[in-house]
């Protein structure tokens, strides 16, 4: 599985001028390149939001989540489509430079929809440091989508071993659970419980009244809290690193 990402790691430093590029992807941003390159709205849109929410500020991911933009804002008219796109541009604002502010200005003035234009103005910044400004076609989303297809085909949980997953350490707060555990793997044994909060009149959207414990034994264990009391979905809220986990309740 790992020997096509030395591909994508060349592949994205010949396409982009970030000085960055030398070093190795995490394997968090490896799957975040395979998603937006190879995914449709759906997994664009929980893709960004993910990146968003755990922070991932790493410039080759960040240039091809702006190819996407810059190729999809004009034809997006509603629905997915538009939310996926928005949350590309909540996404770019992690970046540490203006890098993708000629990018979002670029959206604000021409999408196509009025949703995504306003969440193109709301993610401008004139507080960043200067940087190189991303150029649209630096990044050629086809050769990308090429060169992880084949790696993304062979890398679904239910085809790998437990040797080809990586440490709990690589996963991130703010990740979805199908992420995290695309990544780590499944988990010794797990459990659930209610929190406080399903108690608050005001939660109306009953956000963290479930926290699940994935257990990893001799790793430690992640934390997840769902999101919503009208959705299944659930983030990564903590990971706790400890050798002398048993992996058992």
């Amino acid at each position: 599985m790992r020997g096509y990402y030395p591909l994508i790691g060349a592949l994205l430093l010949a396409l982009s001028m970030v000085a960055q590029a030398e070093e190795p992807l995490s394997p968090a941003s490896e799957r975040y390149i395979e998603m937006l390159s190879n995914g449709g709205p759906a997994t664009i849109r929980s893709t960004a939001r993910s990146m968003h929410r755990s922070g991932e500020s790493d410039p080759r991911v960040l240039d091809v989540a702006a190819e996407v933009l810059l190729r999809d804002y004009q034809a997006a008219t509603g629905g997915t489509e538009v939310d996926a796109l928005a949350w590309i541009t909540n996404a770019l604002s992690n970046a540490e430079t203006d890098r993708y502010q000629g990018v979002l200005q670029t959206v604000k003035e021409g999408a196509g929809h009025r949703k995504l234009a306003n969440y193109a103005n709301r993610n401008l910044s004139n507080r960043l440091p200067e940087g190189e400004p991303y150029e649209a076609g630096s990044v050629a989303l086809t050769e990308v989508a090429e060169a992880t297809a084949q790696n993304s085909a062979q890398s679904a949980p239910a085809q790998r071993t437990d040797g080809q997953y990586h440490p709990i350490s690589e996963v991130r707060p703010g990740m979805s659970r199908t992420e995290a555990v695309a990544i780590a793997g499944p988990p010794t044994a797990s459990h659930q419980h209610q929190t406080g909060k399903a108690w608050r009149p005001f939660n109306f959207r009953g956000q963290d009244v479930m926290r699940e414990q994935a257990l990893y034994r001799g790793q430690g264990r992640i934390v997840f809290s769902n999101t919503s009391q009208y959705s299944s979905e659930w983030q990564v809220l903590e990971v706790i690193l400890d050798e002398d986990e048993s992996g058992y309740p």
